[in-house]
């Protein structure tokens, strides 16, 4: 009589919740420990690694589930970002979708409100470098100290090289630029 496979077993002998234990981020590698296990070097598995790429890597005890093929650790992938309690989700909206990094930093868009938002820590910095220009369409304001290196131009009128009609000697106003 053939003997029925204990799928319970094999299925935990294949599939492991556990903890990334170590992270080897040269080679885009990372241990596990999941109960008295501690698995070698096993690759994550990231979002996207083709022509599009992303690079986010699991961070020390995150929670993680084992993907080790007929029960071969050795052969193992792991797969991230599972919450749990010291990482739970940044956000319960159906609205949301959310980048949360360690420093605080938050990148966030609410699609049903057509809301974009950055959020940076303090002394967050923003560099956009686009050598085709930067276009913004629509109401800009700016609470701030603005700083050109070359020069501002509104409604044809240079910043820099404008000059003044009706001028007057003494404390007169001069007219606007032309």
């Amino acid at each position: 009589m053939a003997q029925i496979p204990d799928t319970e077993r094999l299925t935990g002998e294949v599939l492991r919740y556990g903890a990334i234990a170590s992270v080897d981020l040269a080679n885009a590698t990372c241990t596990v420990e999941s109960g008295d296990i501690v698995t070698g070097d096993l690759p994550w598995i990231a979002q996207r690694a083709g022509a599009v790429i992303t690079w986010s890597p699991p961070t020390l005890g995150e929670q993680c589930l084992l993907l080790a093929p007929e029960g071969d650790l050795a052969c193992g992938l792991v797969i991230v970002g599972l919450y749990s309690d010291a990482c739970p989700a940044p956000s319960s909206s159906a609205d949301i979708t959310l980048l949360k990094f360690p420093d605080g930093a938050i990148i966030s868009y609410d699609h049903a409100a057509h809301a974009l938002a950055a959020t940076l820590p303090a002394g967050g910095t923003v560099a956009i470098t686009a050598d085709g220009g930067v276009t913004i369409d629509g109401p800009l304001q700016i609470n701030g100290k603005v700083t050109a290196t070359e020069d501002v131009v509104a409604a044809g009128i240079s910043l820099k090289d404008h000059k003044h009609g009706q001028v007057q000697a003494g404390t007169a106003q001069s007219g606007k630029p032309v």
